[in-house]
Protein backbone atom coordinates (compact mmCIF):
# COMPACT_ATOMS: atom_id res chain seq x y z
CA UNK A 1 0.00 0.00 0.00
CA UNK A 2 1.35 3.34 -0.86
CA UNK A 3 2.13 5.66 1.71
CA UNK A 4 0.97 9.66 1.66
CA UNK A 5 3.88 10.55 0.92
CA UNK A 6 4.26 8.68 -2.25
CA UNK A 7 1.21 9.94 -3.12
CA UNK A 8 2.71 13.87 -2.75
CA UNK A 9 3.89 15.86 -5.77
CA UNK A 10 7.47 15.90 -5.68
CA UNK A 11 9.45 19.51 -5.50
CA UNK A 12 12.64 20.51 -6.66
CA UNK A 13 14.09 22.91 -3.85
CA UNK A 14 15.93 25.62 -6.09
CA UNK A 15 18.53 25.96 -3.23
CA UNK A 16 19.82 22.69 -2.91
CA UNK A 17 18.37 21.33 -6.33
CA UNK A 18 17.00 17.90 -4.53
CA UNK A 19 13.31 16.64 -4.85
CA UNK A 20 10.76 16.86 -1.56
CA UNK A 21 7.27 15.62 -1.39
CA UNK A 22 5.37 18.90 -1.28
CA UNK A 23 4.84 18.57 2.54
CA UNK A 24 8.37 19.48 2.85
CA UNK A 25 8.75 22.21 0.97
CA UNK A 26 7.97 25.72 1.42
CA UNK A 27 6.98 28.31 -1.09
CA UNK A 28 8.58 31.74 -0.90
CA UNK A 29 9.30 35.16 -3.27
CA UNK A 30 13.04 34.98 -3.52
CA UNK A 31 15.02 37.98 -5.86
CA UNK A 32 16.33 36.60 -9.18
CA UNK A 33 19.62 38.45 -10.32
CA UNK A 34 18.83 37.28 -13.54
CA UNK A 35 15.49 38.37 -14.27
CA UNK A 36 15.90 41.35 -12.09
CA UNK A 37 12.67 40.37 -9.83
CA UNK A 38 11.09 38.29 -6.94
CA UNK A 39 10.21 35.05 -8.34
CA UNK A 40 8.63 32.24 -6.91
CA UNK A 41 10.74 29.90 -5.47
CA UNK A 42 10.76 26.28 -3.35
CA UNK A 43 12.81 25.43 -0.66
CA UNK A 44 13.57 22.70 1.39
CA UNK A 45 13.93 22.23 5.00
CA UNK A 46 17.45 23.39 5.09
CA UNK A 47 17.58 25.95 2.24
CA UNK A 48 14.41 28.09 3.15
CA UNK A 49 15.74 30.10 6.06
CA UNK A 50 18.92 31.48 4.93
CA UNK A 51 16.34 32.73 1.24
CA UNK A 52 13.57 34.12 3.71
CA UNK A 53 16.22 35.95 5.43
CA UNK A 54 17.57 37.07 1.78
CA UNK A 55 14.06 38.23 1.11
CA UNK A 56 13.89 39.84 4.04
CA UNK A 57 16.95 41.93 4.18
CA UNK A 58 15.70 42.94 0.63
CA UNK A 59 12.68 43.70 1.19
CA UNK A 60 13.07 45.88 4.29
CA UNK A 61 16.47 47.75 1.99
CA UNK A 62 13.97 48.47 -1.11
CA UNK A 63 13.62 52.16 -1.86
CA UNK A 64 11.36 52.20 -4.66
CA UNK A 65 8.40 50.15 -6.08
CA UNK A 66 9.60 47.92 -8.78
CA UNK A 67 10.90 45.16 -6.71
CA UNK A 68 8.06 45.28 -4.08
CA UNK A 69 5.88 44.82 -6.97
CA UNK A 70 7.61 41.43 -7.62
CA UNK A 71 6.62 40.43 -4.23
CA UNK A 72 3.24 41.34 -4.41
CA UNK A 73 2.91 39.76 -7.80
CA UNK A 74 4.32 36.52 -6.23
CA UNK A 75 2.15 36.76 -3.13
CA UNK A 76 -1.19 37.54 -4.81
CA UNK A 77 -0.27 34.26 -7.89
CA UNK A 78 -0.37 32.26 -4.53
CA UNK A 79 -3.69 33.62 -3.55
CA UNK A 80 -2.29 36.36 -1.01
CA UNK A 81 -4.09 39.22 -1.63
CA UNK A 82 -3.21 42.44 -0.07
CA UNK A 83 -5.65 45.17 0.46
CA UNK A 84 -3.61 47.87 1.31
CA UNK A 85 -1.59 47.89 -2.34
CA UNK A 86 -4.74 46.94 -4.11
CA UNK A 87 -6.65 50.73 -2.26
CA UNK A 88 -3.55 52.83 -2.65
CA UNK A 89 -1.94 52.99 0.11
CA UNK A 90 1.72 54.65 0.23
CA UNK A 91 4.90 53.05 -0.38
CA UNK A 92 5.89 52.59 3.52
CA UNK A 93 2.67 51.52 4.58
CA UNK A 94 3.08 48.33 1.89
CA UNK A 95 6.53 47.69 2.21
CA UNK A 96 5.84 47.85 6.01
CA UNK A 97 2.77 45.47 5.61
CA UNK A 98 5.17 43.16 3.37
CA UNK A 99 7.72 42.85 6.43
CA UNK A 100 5.11 41.64 8.29
CA UNK A 101 4.23 38.86 6.09
CA UNK A 102 7.72 37.79 5.75
CA UNK A 103 8.08 37.42 9.15
CA UNK A 104 4.96 35.28 9.21
CA UNK A 105 5.87 33.07 7.08
CA UNK A 106 8.91 32.69 9.14
CA UNK A 107 7.12 31.55 11.99
CA UNK A 108 4.58 29.87 9.87
CA UNK A 109 1.80 31.70 10.25
CA UNK A 110 1.49 31.74 6.80
CA UNK A 111 2.33 29.01 4.35
CA UNK A 112 2.02 29.76 0.33
CA UNK A 113 0.48 26.84 -1.17
CA UNK A 114 1.32 25.81 -4.82
CA UNK A 115 -1.92 25.97 -5.96
CA UNK A 116 -3.23 24.52 -9.05
CA UNK A 117 -0.73 23.28 -11.91
CA UNK A 118 -0.12 25.54 -15.10
CA UNK A 119 -2.49 23.58 -17.92
CA UNK A 120 0.32 21.17 -19.38
CA UNK A 121 -0.84 22.79 -23.07
CA UNK A 122 -0.34 26.48 -21.54
CA UNK A 123 2.92 25.54 -20.18
CA UNK A 124 3.42 23.73 -24.00
CA UNK A 125 2.28 27.19 -25.82
CA UNK A 126 4.58 29.15 -23.77
CA UNK A 127 7.25 27.08 -24.21
CA UNK A 128 6.64 26.86 -28.12
CA UNK A 129 6.47 31.08 -28.37
CA UNK A 130 9.48 31.23 -26.41
CA UNK A 131 11.26 28.75 -28.94
CA UNK A 132 10.04 30.85 -31.96
CA UNK A 133 11.32 33.77 -30.79
CA UNK A 134 14.52 32.43 -29.95
CA UNK A 135 14.99 31.55 -33.61
CA UNK A 136 13.99 34.33 -35.09
CA UNK A 137 16.22 36.43 -32.93
CA UNK A 138 19.46 34.08 -33.52
CA UNK A 139 18.61 34.50 -37.22
CA UNK A 140 18.38 38.31 -36.91
CA UNK A 141 21.96 38.14 -34.74
CA UNK A 142 23.19 35.65 -37.71
CA UNK A 143 21.93 38.38 -40.41
CA UNK A 144 23.88 40.98 -38.90
CA UNK A 145 27.55 39.63 -39.65
CA UNK A 146 26.10 39.46 -43.27
CA UNK A 147 24.30 42.90 -43.70
CA UNK A 148 25.68 46.35 -44.65
CA UNK A 149 26.62 48.26 -41.85
CA UNK A 150 23.46 50.60 -42.26
CA UNK A 151 21.43 47.59 -41.96
CA UNK A 152 23.08 45.88 -39.32
CA UNK A 153 21.71 47.88 -36.05
CA UNK A 154 18.11 46.95 -37.90
CA UNK A 155 19.28 43.08 -37.73
CA UNK A 156 20.55 43.84 -34.29
CA UNK A 157 17.18 45.62 -32.89
CA UNK A 158 15.36 42.64 -34.32
CA UNK A 159 17.52 40.24 -32.46
CA UNK A 160 17.23 42.19 -29.27
CA UNK A 161 13.44 42.93 -30.03
CA UNK A 162 12.58 39.28 -30.48
CA UNK A 163 15.21 38.63 -27.41
CA UNK A 164 12.64 40.73 -25.29
CA UNK A 165 9.58 39.00 -26.59
CA UNK A 166 10.98 35.65 -25.32
CA UNK A 167 12.24 36.78 -22.14
CA UNK A 168 8.61 38.23 -21.04
CA UNK A 169 6.76 35.02 -21.85
CA UNK A 170 9.08 32.69 -19.55
CA UNK A 171 8.90 35.63 -16.93
CA UNK A 172 4.86 35.39 -16.85
CA UNK A 173 4.97 32.04 -17.10
CA UNK A 174 6.94 30.70 -14.09
CA UNK A 175 10.07 29.78 -15.98
CA UNK A 176 12.47 31.68 -14.37
CA UNK A 177 16.04 29.54 -14.84
CA UNK A 178 14.66 30.15 -18.93
CA UNK A 179 14.06 33.66 -18.19
CA UNK A 180 17.87 33.94 -16.90
CA UNK A 181 19.24 31.86 -19.81
CA UNK A 182 18.26 34.28 -22.57
CA UNK A 183 18.81 37.56 -20.59
CA UNK A 184 22.33 35.90 -20.31
CA UNK A 185 22.21 35.08 -24.40
CA UNK A 186 20.79 38.76 -25.24
CA UNK A 187 23.71 40.31 -23.05
CA UNK A 188 25.97 38.53 -24.99
CA UNK A 189 24.43 39.78 -28.31
CA UNK A 190 24.33 43.36 -27.27
CA UNK A 191 28.10 43.19 -25.77
CA UNK A 192 29.25 41.47 -29.45
CA UNK A 193 27.32 44.45 -30.72
CA UNK A 194 28.77 47.18 -28.60
CA UNK A 195 32.42 45.92 -29.67
CA UNK A 196 32.05 44.98 -32.91
CA UNK A 197 29.57 46.72 -34.59
CA UNK A 198 28.80 50.22 -33.15
CA UNK A 199 32.73 51.43 -34.03
CA UNK A 200 31.27 51.67 -37.59
CA UNK A 201 28.74 54.30 -36.64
Amino acid sequence: METDEEEELQYLCSGCLQPFPESQIHILPHFNEGVGRFVTTFRCEACWPQSLEDTRTRVAKAEGWDEILSVIDCLEGHNLMLLEFRRGDPFPVVRALLEGVIEKLGRGEIRLSPGPLRPRVELETSIAEIERNEKLAEAAYDAMYEASPASAKDCFDDARGFFAKAIGIAIRAGLADEAERLIARRDHIVSVYDSQFRRIW
